[in-house]
């Protein structure tokens, strides 16, 4: 029982100093080991919560157009009535009036939001 865990905990540690030994030329390079009495070992390498770097930014959520930023920038170019028409993974669409007209403004899929097309029908 506590051969499985002795082996376990050398291989992790041999592990973490081979990722170590690796990361010590970069400055920039971060890493580090954990030993947990309950959880076990665990070995984080790189960005990570831990090191400053947020999640939402690793998995993109920070780097999307959001839908009521798309609809705020709508209604700042003119468009009344604004409302949501699709929240794709291509970006936001937004309808709506401007001139009597019904029109349907696209955003790109990004932090800024940017205007992809304007039809007006």
């Amino acid at each position: 029982m506590f051969t499985k865990l002795i082996k376990a905990a050398a291989l992790a540690g041999t592990i973490a100093l081979g990722g170590v030994a690796a990361t010590t030329g970069t400055a920039s390079a971060q890493s580090a080991a954990y030993f947990g009495a309950g959880s076990g070992i665990s070995i984080h390498f790189g960005s990570g919560p831990r090191f400053g770097y947020h999640r939402g930014h690793r998995h993109g959520y920070y780097n999307r157009c959001n839908p009521r930023k798309a609809l705020r920038k709508a209604r700042r170019k003119g468009i009344r009535r604004a409302y949501i028409a699709r929240v794709s993974g291509r970006g936001v669409v937004v309808k709506g009036r401007k001139w009597g007209d019904r029109v349907r403004m696209g955003f790109a899929n990004n932090r800024r939001c940017s205007v992809r097309f304007i039809y007006a029908r």
